[in-house]
């Protein structure tokens, strides 16, 4: 057949595979790249594909229809509930707070503490037959007596000089005997006390530089948890978005599939192609369809991670933007990143604290196991009389004491030196640690960085791939409809498109995971690790 007659032929298919079908709008026409594919005939798709694709087209925005749902979340939306609902996040900042309320702990005995006890009342009957010298008989002795008694105790430790207390004691007692004269007394105190360490730091100081040692870590360590959830949420927000444009990548591509495989029907059915090239495109529409299904099911699946991470509940619903064009590309610089890494990496801050929390422990194990000296001193002031306001005016000083008590560990074994030498052991190895960790964050940044770099030249290389394959594809589907070129070479055409499509997806969404991961490695904004204009 000479090409002059076959050209009429292949317009009049063009013309009929491209006029919308009755009853159907050209609006409606150029609506189907927004919902499931319509073109698609249903008799030829299994029943399963045709369940799938009708729930996930009802879920999609039709023409001059409202959303019921709710408004899809950007990513700083996404953020924003994790850090008030994720569980995870949750129990580091309980973490902290019991952080706080151990420093407070370390805080009490240096602030003002008083005690009160009370006896209310003591009684005390005592019955008793007694022998009597004297006498040379014996008597029978009956003795009541009634107690009460108070205490109060004051206190507060000075950091470095030492703990001063107060303490007030008072007693009233009401005795009456058979043998005995009857006495009502009443007794007060006041005692005046000091004690300090004479050759070591009060464990109480030691105990609260370590007390604000570790709120300093904790808090260190809930920064570093919270960038920590950002980049979880943020590749768990980006597979779902994957998730999403592979769905509509494979719609594209179904779409195309049936158009390709209409048109080979019609030309087989007047004879200008073989069976084989309409069953080659059948093939790949039915492959197509199965992709589609797939994608279909693994947004889902995405979906469900993406709740978890959320801390949402797994029915609650949950749309995103699947937009992942508004990225800005930033030159980063390495020797920038690593000196502001360095210097903000709450691990590396902590690794330094863990040493000053060993260096610590270390002068507690020697004070524990070494001699000690402590100083005690108190003055008492004692009144009494038949009543209570007698106490007050008969007040006098009964007692004045000052002692030095010294403890000197003599043999045990070696107890005492193998406690000292693993306190001594913890210390080393933490100051290793400080450099492991320094070398560890610097291998961390620079290959962030190394990332950062290859995911923004992949953007340029896989958009350069992508318009190429367009417009092969275009050439091939021309060349296909006029007769020259066979099935083969439009299914290679059309699977090199939509891999392009797919890299350049993924080109795009690798560089906004390697731009958190980035700043997960410095702790720091991308638009600061920017050589400066200055600089």
């Amino acid at each position: 057949m000479r090409i002059c007659h076959v050209l009429p032929i292949l317009a009049t298919l063009a013309i009929g595979f491209t006029t919308p079908a009755i009853g159907q709008t050209a609006a409606d026409s150029t609506s189907l790249s927004a919902t499931a594919p319509a073109i698609v005939d249903s008799a030829s798709i299994p029943a399963t594909a045709q369940i799938v694709m009708d729930s996930t087209a009802i879920s999609l925005p039709m023409d001059g229809a409202v959303p019921t749902g709710p408004p899809p979340l950007s990513l700083a939306q996404c953020l924003a509930i994790a850090y008030q609902s994720n569980l995870g996040h949750r129990i580091d900042r309980a973490n902290l707070e019991s952080s706080r309320e151990q420093l407070r702990q370390a805080r009490a005995p240096f602030e003002f503490n008083a005690d009160a006890g009370f006896t209310l009342p003591s009684y005390r009957e005592s019955r008793d037959i007694v022998s009597l010298e004297a006498l040379e008989s014996r008597v029978r002795a009956e003795d009541t007596n009634f107690d009460y008694q108070g205490q109060i105790r004051v206190s507060q430790r000075v950091r470095n000089i030492g703990e001063f207390s107060l303490t007030g004691t008072g007693r009233r007692s009401d005795f009456s005997s058979n043998r005995r004269q009857d006495f009502r007394e009443s007794r007060g105190e006041l005692s005046f006390g000091y004690q300090q360490e004479i050759f070591t730091e009060p464990e109480e100081e030691l105990q609260l530089r370590q007390a604000e040692l570790s709120l300093t870590s904790d808090r260190g360590s809930l920064r570093r948890q919270r960038v920590q959830l950002e980049t979880q949420v943020t590749n768990t927000y980006y597979n779902l978005v994957q998730a999403i444009r592979q769905w509509q990548i494979q719609e594209q591509r179904l779409e195309q599939s049936q158009s390709a495989l209409d048109l080979a029907q019609r030309k087989f059915e007047i004879g200008l192609i073989a069976e084989v090239e309409a069953l080659r495109l059948e093939v790949d529409k039915l492959q197509a369809e199965a992709e589609f299904a797939q994608a279909t099911t693994g947004i889902e699946s995405r979906r469900d991670e993406l709740r978890q991470v959320l801390g949402m509940d797994m029915a609650a619903p949950l749309e995103v933007s699947t937009s992942v064009d508004d990225y800005e590309l930033i030159p980063v610089d390495e020797t920038v990143a690593v000196n502001t890494g360095l210097a903000r990496r709450t691990d590396v801050e902590n690794a330094i604290n863990n040493r000053r929390l060993d260096q610590i422990g270390l002068k507690m194990t020697k004070q524990r196991v070494g001699p000690s000296a402590t100083l005690n001193a108190n003055i008492n002031l004692t009144g009494r009389g038949p009543e209570i306001e007698d106490v007050g005016t008969s007040l006098e000083r009964s007692l004045v004491s000052a002692s030095i008590r010294v403890d000197l560990p003599l043999v045990d074994g070696g107890q005492q030196h193998a406690i000292l030498r693993r306190a001594e052991i913890d210390l080393e190895r933490s100051e290793l640690n400080v450099e492991r960790v320094r070398l560890q964050v610097i291998l961390e940044i620079r290959e962030a960085v190394r990332s950062v770099q290859e995911a923004e030249r992949q953007i340029g290389l896989r958009d350069a791939a992508l318009e190429v394959s367009e417009r092969n594809f275009e050439v091939e589907q021309s060349r296909f409809e006029l007769g020259l070129a066979d099935s083969q070479e439009l299914l290679d055409a059309q699977t090199n498109l939509t891999q392009s499509r797919t890299d350049a997806l993924n080109a795009v969404v690798s560089y906004q995971r390697a731009m958190q991961s980035l700043r997960q490695a410095t702790m720091s904004s991308p638009h600061e690790l920017v050589v400066s204009a200055a600089d």
